[in-house]
């Protein structure tokens, strides 16, 4: 998996969200799209949205 795509979509959250980064995230996020990676899905862009996704899901789970 592109390494980029999980700068990105941390970058790009953070600058939406005005959060800073979450010890364990950058992890957690490599993993969960090197999971999509591996089951077929390659686009950058896709992987980018994807990521943004599980970025939020993340930050509303531990604001609950």
């Amino acid at each position: 998996m592109n390494i980029p795509v999980v700068d990105r979509a941390i970058d790009i959250y953070g600058a939406l969200s005005g959060h800073s980064e979450v010890p364990g995230v950058r992890a957690q996020l490599s993993q969960h799209l090197d999971q999509l990676y591996n089951e077929g899905e390659t686009d950058h862009h896709r992987l980018t949205v994807h990521g943004l996704s599980f970025l939020r899901k993340n930050d509303l789970q531990r604001n609950s």
